[in-house]
């Protein structure tokens, strides 16, 4: 006989709630990285033009070509760096609170993982458009 073949009713038991525990995490990893790539991309940047408006924030003027390693004598305000990185420290704070309960530790740790280097991605792009792109 086999070591496969071989069954033992209290290790079958074991395995059987390993397996449901197991996808059970899986789904929760994978719900919150599905979440946080949806979350930075679709909801990071409405969530910054809401902050710049409600906030006052002055828009900043557009650098001429060449600029990308400095600004000059004006550089953009404290606000509107601060409007771009308000939405994700509150996402990373939320996700932060969810550290001491395990179910919730497993989905969020995993949506704010993947919710930062997509609105670093969706930021990035955008800022560069409103800093330096100019219509010729």
């Amino acid at each position: 006989m086999s070591a496969l073949a071989w069954e033992d009713d209290t290790s079958r038991e074991g395995v059987g709630e390993v397996i449901s525990a197991g996808s059970a995490r899986g789904w929760r990893i994978s719900l919150g990285v599905c979440g946080g790539l949806l979350l930075g991309f679709f909801c990071s940047l409405p969530a910054v033009i809401l902050w710049q408006h409600y906030g006052n924030v002055p828009r900043p003027r557009v650098y001429p070509h060449g600029s990308f390693t400095s600004f000059g004598p004006d550089p953009p305000p404290a606000s509107y760096w601060v409007s771009w990185a308000g939405p994700a420290v509150v996402v990373v704070a939320c996700g932060v609170m969810a550290v001491p309960w395990r179910l919730a530790r497993q989905f969020g740790l995993s949506l704010v993982c993947a919710f930062v280097p997509m609105a670093a991605m969706v930021a990035w792009f955008m800022i560069g458009m409103e800093l330096f792109f100019t219509p010729d």
